[in-house]
Order: structure tokens, then sequence, then C-alpha cells
């Protein structure tokens, strides 16, 4: 395919290779071990001082479905079964189980299809080359019992699912799931850079790529220590270079509502969409992130934050709107839970979830359990985000000055005047709920996932999901927000992970893996580690693709 536009190559380069990585993060490195491996000379370009991108804070799952530990312990992992979870939950409209291609259009069944085909194989490469090893995720049952095969699906209950364990793993690096595993991770695969020749330049901005007259893209600008470097990639250029968060034009333009946070590094700034669309790429997924939630006053200011509310802590919580009613159930998964604050009131003409109300009793803010609570705070914590009132009534009041406070951050929301009575109700009805162990409204606790990543917490009650609000206060209350681990938008990928056009016809020498890249799963969360593990599979698909063409002439 020929490009619509782009930059003809320099006369002279200053350096060459044939594979550039475009993106020091998880996917980047992934990439370039893989390219190393099969014999290329590659060159990683990351923009930030150090590498590692948002691995660096990520707790270190990646999703693999079929893989050797299933299949070691005789778990079976159905392939057209497995196809139909994933199509179901990225494309539910479409869905159709009776179809060949499952209601999907061909590139994105040969997506999905190609996930579940190269996962496994790509982490046992990766072992092969020495890069990283990979075991099973941590992880413990619903009833708090450690489990060997890890933690439970995120979308057990489904039909289609007939694995309930073990599909997610991590990098065999000693540590466990959680705080630090990122990190390791990354270590891990740097240091593999070193052994192999992987040559890693930090404090390289791309901001241009080069194209030869036949619209094959053969290299990149680099901007490093005020000069701009000319960077020849014989067989092709790998970007992983992030999403576009932390461009706020872009972030206005493309999401709805309003993001009010995210875990990526501050180089996420969308350099690739610019380059893709003058390179006469398909742009697609471009309003999604991988979603969650964040407590909004924590990060009005700096727009990122390490934190991010995974459950939402508590069993005698609700999360409510301004006008004091519960409109989703609390205890989904992170992903699920964030897209809520998107829904538009078609009579309001406003997104009326964009600011919802964490509420939660004296019981839960003073349970001293350790464990994952943000943003509510531990006891004994600095809580300066977390609004108090001894009736109804104060809270409501308390949160109305605390809103007033930043008002001209949010668009002026505030509270409608009947917020107090209508909250008095929920928490009622609610209650009625939590005494029956079912909920009438959004079904909390249902499913089984729900009581395992509710967050052990307080265990009491029918449903420990749920329980009844204390008949006195004091009350609390914490201003909710969306938040993304960051944007998963950008230009569309076939099963190799090469760029295409609106023809679908792939760009050559032009791959993209990880958040950069519009997700091959249009933006569905399959299960803890579908983040990374989309980010490993196709930066392996790139880095194998790429390894395996011809040098291009770069005229």
């Amino acid at each position: 395919m020929t490009s619509t536009a782009n930059e003809r190559p320099p006369s002279s380069w200053d350096s060459e290779t044939d594979v550039i990585v475009v993106g020091g993060g998880f996917a980047g490195l992934v990439a370039a071990a893989t390219a190393r491996g099969r014999g290329s000379e590659v060159i990683v370009l990351e923009a930030a001082d150090e590498p590692g991108g948002i691995m660096r804070i990520s707790s270190g799952e990646y999703w693999i479905p079929n893989n050797a530990y299933l299949r070691e312990a005789g778990i079976e992992d159905p392939r057209a079964d497995c196809l139909r979870m994933m199509a179901r939950l990225s494309y539910p409209t479409r869905y159709d189980p009776e179809s060949p291609t499952l209601g999907l259009q061909d590139r994105a069944f040969r997506q999905i299809s190609t996930y579940y085909d190269v996962a496994a194989p790509a982490v046992a490469e990766l072992t092969q080359i020495g890069a990283m090893g990979s075991v099973v995720s941590d992880g413990v049952t619903p009833d708090g019992v450690f489990n060997p095969m890890g933690h439970l699906e995120y979308h057990a209950e489904l039909p289609e699912n007939k694995i309930e364990y073990g599909r997610a793993l991590m990098a065999d690096t000693g540590g466990t799931h959680g705080p630090g595993q990122g990190q390791q991770t990354v270590d891990l695969l740097v240091a593999h850079g070193g052994r192999a020749g992987i040559d890693l330049r930090t404090g390289h901005v791309v901001n241009r790529a080069f194209a030869n007259a036949r619209g094959e893209v053969v290299g990149v600008e680099a901007q490093a220590g005020g000069a701009a470097k000319a960077i020849r990639a014989r067989k092709g250029v790998i970007f992983t270079s992030g999403g576009f968060f932390h461009n706020a034009a872009l972030r206005t333009l493309l999401l709805r509502g309003t993001v009010w946070g995210a875990t990526a590094p501050y180089t996420n700034t969308g350099a690739l969409m610019t380059i893709a669309e003058q390179l006469g790429a398909l742009m697609e997924n471009t309003d999604s992130c991988w979603w969650g939630e964040m407590g909004i006053e924590e990060v009005l200011d700096a727009q990122r934050s390490d934190n991010m509310a995974f459950w939402l802590y508590g069993d005698s919580m609700v999360l409510v709107n301004r006008y004091g009613q519960r409109v989703v159930n609390e205890k989904a998964h992170y992903n699920e839970r964030g897209r809520i604050h998107s829904a538009y009131n078609a009579s309001t003409k406003q997104y009326e979830n964009n600011v919802l109300f964490q509420v939660y009793d004296a019981a839960v803010a003073g349970n001293p359990e350790m464990g994952v609570k943000y943003p509510v705070p531990f006891p004994g914590e600095s809580g300066e985000h977390v609004i108090t009132g001894g009736t109804w009534a104060e809270l409501a009041a308390n949160i109305d000055a605390r809103l007033a406070k930043i008002a001209a951050r949010t668009g002026g929301v505030k509270l409608d005047e009947r917020f107090a009575d209508r909250l008095t109700d929920t928490v009622t009805r609610f209650n009625s709920f939590a005494v029956s162990g079912h909920d009438d409204d959004f079904f909390r606790g249902d499913r089984q996932a729900e009581h395992g990543y509710s967050v052990m917490g307080l265990t009491r009650g029918v449903n420990r999901t749920m329980y009844p609000f204390a008949s006195s206060g004091p009350y609390y209350a914490i201003l909710i927000g969306a938040a993304g681990f960051d944007t998963n938008g950008g230009p569309g990928i076939n099963e190799n992970a090469q760029v295409v056009g609106p023809d679908q016809e792939p760009i050559g020498g032009f791959y993209a893996a990880g958040n950069c890249a519009g997700s091959p799963g249009h933006g569905a969360y399959w299960s803890g580690g579908a983040t990374l593990g989309n980010a490993l599979v196709w930066a392996y698909q790139a880095g194998a693709h790429a390894a395996g063409q011809p040098d291009r002439d770069a005229s």
C-alpha cells in the first residue's frame, strides 16, 4: 500500500539497524527481544530517562490462554470456546456464536484467533531465548484460599468461558503478583537486552517517521540532547510508544466525558497518532481507554496517579450520582465499572455520571484490615479527600461545599436539591438487598468473581459484597471519576501487528503494539492481565514478522 502522505528519507543517516522499536516499555522490550532472538539488530528508542513505561508500576501479569501450565495440569482451554468468550466481550452487538467468524469482521476475527494461537508459543519463545521465563500468577479463591493456579477469571460466569483459573501468568522474577512485580519484569528484560546486544537508547523522543517512494516505513527521526538524529530501519519500525492520555488536545477531542487521571507516564502523548495519519493508517478505537476509577481530587492537577480504584472497597458502600441514585454494580471489575462515567443523559444533555460519590459508613472507614482500599484511606491515614457528615443531610451539604470549591474544574457539578432524601431512599433499598442477599437493581454479588475481587474486607452478612449501612452516622463520601491505565486507540493492525490502511492492507515496515495501537480486543478486558497480554502478543508478532522481512530500499 502507498501512503497518502509521508516524510521522505534524509540523504544520510546518523545510524542504522534492522529493526527500530519506538518505546521501551513492556511491549517494546518484548518486541526487541523477539526480533533480536531471531537474528535482527535492534535499536530501542525510549523517550523517558529510563525504560519501563507503565509497566514499572504494574502488578505484572499477562493473560495467556491455553498456556503450558494449564496443559501440564490437564486443564483444557478449548479454542472455540475461548474465541467465543473473547468475541462476546469485544463485540457484544455483533457476536453470533453460530457464525464462522462469530459475527466479527474478518480482520477482527483473525486478531482474536491469532491471540489465542500465538500467546502460549510467544511465552515459550521468550523463555527459550532467555529473555523472560513465566510462572502462574499467584492468587486466591473467592473464599480467600491460596490457589496454585492463580486467581479467578473476571468473566468466569459466562457460559463461553470454560476456564476459571490459570490463564494469568507473570514473569519468573521470584516476586509475587503485586507492587514491584512490574519493575522486576522490566529489570529482567533490560538485563536480557544488555546480554543480547540490544541497543537501548533513553531520552530519545520520536515524532517523525520516514517512508520510501513505495510508502514503506524505513526509519525515524529522534530528538535527543537537543539534536535531531535520523535512524534507518532496514526491515521495519515497531511503535510501542504508549497511548495519548497526556496529550490534552487529543484527550479532549477523542474521549467522551472527562477522564480525570491515568497511570500512564507523562511521555505517553500520542506521537504515533500524527505519524500514523500522515502515513495513511486506518485509525480505530480512539474513544477508548483501559478503564478504571480514581479519586478526583487527588488527580485534578497531576492528571496521573500510581493508584487505581480496582475494586471499590467495603460492604456498607454504594456509588451514587448527583441525584443520590446508584448507577452501577459497585463490585463490577474496574474496566466495566469505569465505562459508566461516559453515559450520556438525553434529557439533561449532560454526562450525569461524570462525578460520582463513593458513600460508606463508619464500619468500612474504621476496618483495620490491610489490603487494596484506595481511595478509602486506612484508619489513621490522612484523608483530606474524604468528606464526612453525621447525617445524610449533613453529608450532602458538605459534599456540595466541596464541589463548590472545584466547580471551575468540573463544569459546575453540584448535587441535586433532593440528593439527601434520595440517598436516604437509596441506602434503605440497598439495606434490604443486603439483608436478603440479592441486589434486585444491579445484581451485586451474583457473580463468583465479585466475591473474590470485592477486596476481602468486611465479610459480614448473607452476601459478602453487601451489608446494611449503620442506622446513624458518621457517614463518608469520596468524589470518584473515570480514569484509565492509558488510552488504547490508534492505528489499526492486522494479525502480524502490521499497521493497515483504510483498505485493510498493511503499510510496509510499519508495526504497532501495546496501547499506541487500536486495541485488537476493541477495548474489552478479557480478564486480569488483558492489557499486558495484548502488549506481549502483538509485540511478539511485530518483532517476529519484522525480523523475517527483507531489507527495504530507503530511497
